[in-house]
């Protein structure tokens, strides 16, 4: 059955402060608070276009006079504005998205200069970081990981984190989102993580071959 009651929802995303990460955030804030930025091509506004639920229609049908009938898609059923959302999440990097959004270099300074103030109190949590699985250059700006757990312990931290962030925020759901760095391919090994049983098993043992990515799926 589908639910027609909009829930208050948190967006928790993995990579956070990644150029990913903090422009999704600062792009939905710069909807909410309707800021408008100046380029050399003149006032610039946001919007939702590319999105499937803001910038879509849906065709119901047709009325008596056989005109189709298109209405906007996020009208379909009761659904979550992105302007609502409550964000937070993991980096492995220790910025706040102000910070974050100045390293990425992708929005034009008059639009990050007035996201500032919104964007400076949003700091990521510490991430899980295993160095096996992501590129070697990532090393340098891994300041912000948590260290001297088992992989059962990250998992478990991991949920600990989602909880604390839905009560504190009085959250009636949390989604979790990749935006973290590609990880290189983890083999299916039998025993290991070739079934849901075995992979739990494999958490719990340490295995090597469980990824960041890999937890944080399991974690959620």
């Amino acid at each position: 059955k589908t639910s027609t009651t909009v829930p208050k929802l948190g967006c928790m995303i993995v990579g956070l402060g990644g150029n990913n990460g903090s422009t999704v955030v600062a792009g939905t804030i710069a909807n909410r608070e309707g800021i408008t930025w100046r380029t050399k091509e003149g006032i610039q506004t946001p919007n939702y276009w590319g999105s499937v639920t803001q910038a879509t229609t849906l065709k119901l049908g047709t009325d008596a006079e056989g005109k189709d009938v298109y209405i906007p898609f996020n009208q379909i059923l009761p659904m979550v504005s992105p302007n609502n959302l409550v964000f937070g999440g993991w980096d492995i990097n220790k910025s706040n998205l102000a910070e974050a959004m100045e390293r990425a270099q992708v929005l034009d300074y008059d639009l990050q200069r007035q996201l500032v103030p919104f964007m400076k109190n949003i700091v990521p949590l510490p991430s899980i970081y295993i160095p096996d699985f992501i590129a070697a250059n990532q090393s340098e700006r891994a300041n912000n990981v948590i260290l001297n757990k088992s992989k059962q312990q990250l998992v478990d931290h991991i949920r600990n984190d989602i909880r604390n962030f839905k009560s504190q925020n009085q959250l009636d759901k949390v989604i979790v989102m990749w935006s973290a760095n590609t990880e290189r391919f983890s083999d299916v090994v039998e025993g290991v993580n070739d079934t849901c049983d075995n992979l739990l098993a494999s958490i719990k043992r340490d295995e090597e071959e469980i990824s960041p990515s890999t937890l944080f799926a399991v974690a959620s």
